[in-house]
């Protein structure tokens, strides 16, 4: 193998051989493209990931749980990113190039409290929060759940801005994480683009987070009965979701099985309501993929006549 020529380190200035990286997710290894060296690569290699939209919103999270209450390793934390990329679909945000809303204003809301009963502490883990109103979850804040879903554990160690870091690096494999989510740097003292998502409503939110909770939902409430998304099936929804928090699962899904008997022409087909109440838990890295390998299926077509 060729002798590798040493080169100035864009981080600390000596010169040292380019870092050797491994792509988390193929295993492959190869020299660094960036003026690097293998110390300052390993220093900053989470760096994607601690400094993303959900690495920030992850910090501010943790410092409201403790080390108990935390995701217990990397896949129980994919599954919450996956969670938190659902919640920010289901908002809709949108920008003028000056200021960012919501189409719908929807929180990650703990079903067993945050702040439990004496020093009991709500996980934060897919299993006990769920997408909702935020004003139901203003409203219930603290009130336990009605039965005891398993998703308190006793109060541990603090999580600040001292240690975020470390637990973080500890418990799980974040470039691998990074790089199966595509996630990257916040962009900092940039134009703010004009974009426009537009969300999903709230009585397809409740479908599909019952559905995601284990509950075998089979249909939501439909708009076309109502001439149209309105107040009516909003309301409708929120009361279904307030069933939820006040009196469990189960008979929040009654409740919603209900409005199907008293609609019983369903225009859409048993399939057409799985797939829209569905996630798709695929990778972003995976679509990438798949997408890169379409396109050269795509490119082979055409080049032989097709």
């Amino acid at each position: 193998m060729a002798k590798q020529r040493p080169v100035t380190c864009r981080e600390c200035g000596k010169r040292r051989v380019k870092a050797l990286t491994t792509n988390p997710i193929t295993g492959k290894q190869r020299r660094s493209t960036i003026s690097i060296c293998q110390d300052c690569h390993t220093k900053t290699i989470d760096y994607k990931f601690f400094s993303s939209s959900f690495g920030q919103w992850l910090r501010r999270a943790f410092q409201r749980q403790c080390t108990n209450s935390i995701p217990a390793d990397t896949n129980e934390l994919r599954g919450l990113i996956h969670l938190w990329k659902f919640y920010r679909k289901a908002c809709g945000f949108q920008s003028d190039g000056e200021t960012v809303t919501k189409t719908y204003e929807y929180h990650l809301c703990h079903i067993d409290p945050l702040k439990g009963k004496g020093d009991l502490v709500g996980k934060l883990t897919p299993s006990n929060l769920m997408i909702a109103p935020a004003t139901l979850n203003r409203e219930h804040s603290n009130i336990p759940f009605p039965y005891n879903a398993q998703q308190s554990v006793q109060r541990g160690d603090e999580i600040t801005d001292d240690n975020f870091k470390q637990v973080c690096r500890e418990r799980y494999n974040l470039p691998l994480l990074a790089a199966e989510f595509c996630l990257i740097p916040q962009k900092k003292d940039k134009a703010l683009p004009v974009f426009e998502s537009r969300g999903v409503d709230i009585p397809t939110t409740l479908s599909k987070e019952l559905k995601r909770l284990g509950f075998p939902v089979e249909h939501f409430i439909d708009e076309s009965f109502f001439d149209g998304y309105n107040e009516t099936t909003k309301a409708l929804a929120i009361d279904v979701f307030d069933t939820f928090f006040k009196v469990g699962g189960t008979l929040a899904l009654a409740h919603l099985k209900q409005y199907k008997e008293e609609n019983p022409e369903d225009e859409l087909s048993s399939s057409d309501i799985m797939d829209k109440i569905k996630y798709d838990y695929t990778l972003p890295s995976e679509k990438i993929r798949l997408s890169k390998e379409k396109k050269k299926q795509r490119d082979l077509w055409e080049d032989i006549g097709f």
